[in-house]
């Protein structure tokens, strides 16, 4: 009996030990919540967000960028983050069910965060909403990269990219 506790004390150490992410993020398309690890160390979670909290007075800034983009084109954004950032609030959309844009988001030390899709929230409606939050501490600071990819558009698409600083 002796010896079975103990057996079962280290396999319980032993699986506490595993991290709970791993260093080599797995890109995994649209899962509704995920952690990924950047090359600085910092880990961030992506969640999806359905209406846009249109709260501009407590942004510490956001880039407002209206485009047109074609099958097969990416345009890629650029935002300057600054220090005491505690998340990112995105939204991509284009109103266009019948079109098909993917957003990739890239930190400052080039770690890709993730690629997401119309139906990251669950729903097809011409929008990409996502909130990206440090697991701890604060935003990395730099210029973080949004490139919008033209997957799949029938002649040109037009599109609006919010980003605010919360």
């Amino acid at each position: 009996m002796k010896t079975c506790n103990v057996l079962i004390l280290c396999v319980i150490i032993g699986l506490m030990t595993i991290p709970a992410v791993s260093a080599e993020k797995q890109d995994s398309e649209n899962a509704n919540t995920k952690v990924i690890l950047d090359s600085t160390g910092q880990d961030y979670i992506v969640s999806p967000w359905v209406e846009n909290s249109s709260d501009t007075e407590n942004c510490i800034s956001s880039l407002r960028s209206t485009q047109y983009i074609s099958q097969g084109q990416t345009i890629t954004h650029y935002v300057g983050v600054g220090s005491g950032v505690n998340y990112l609030e995105v939204d991509l959309n284009w109103g266009d069910t019948s079109d098909s844009l993917t957003l990739s988001v890239y930190t400052p030390s080039g770690s890709k965060v993730g690629t997401y899709r119309d139906n990251y929230d669950g729903s097809v409606n011409g929008r990409i909403c996502l909130d990206i939050y440090p697991s701890q501490g604060y935003v990395e600071q730099g210029t973080w990269q949004f490139k919008v990819y033209g997957e799949s558009v029938s002649g040109s698409q037009s599109y609006t990219l919010n980003i605010y600083q919360r």
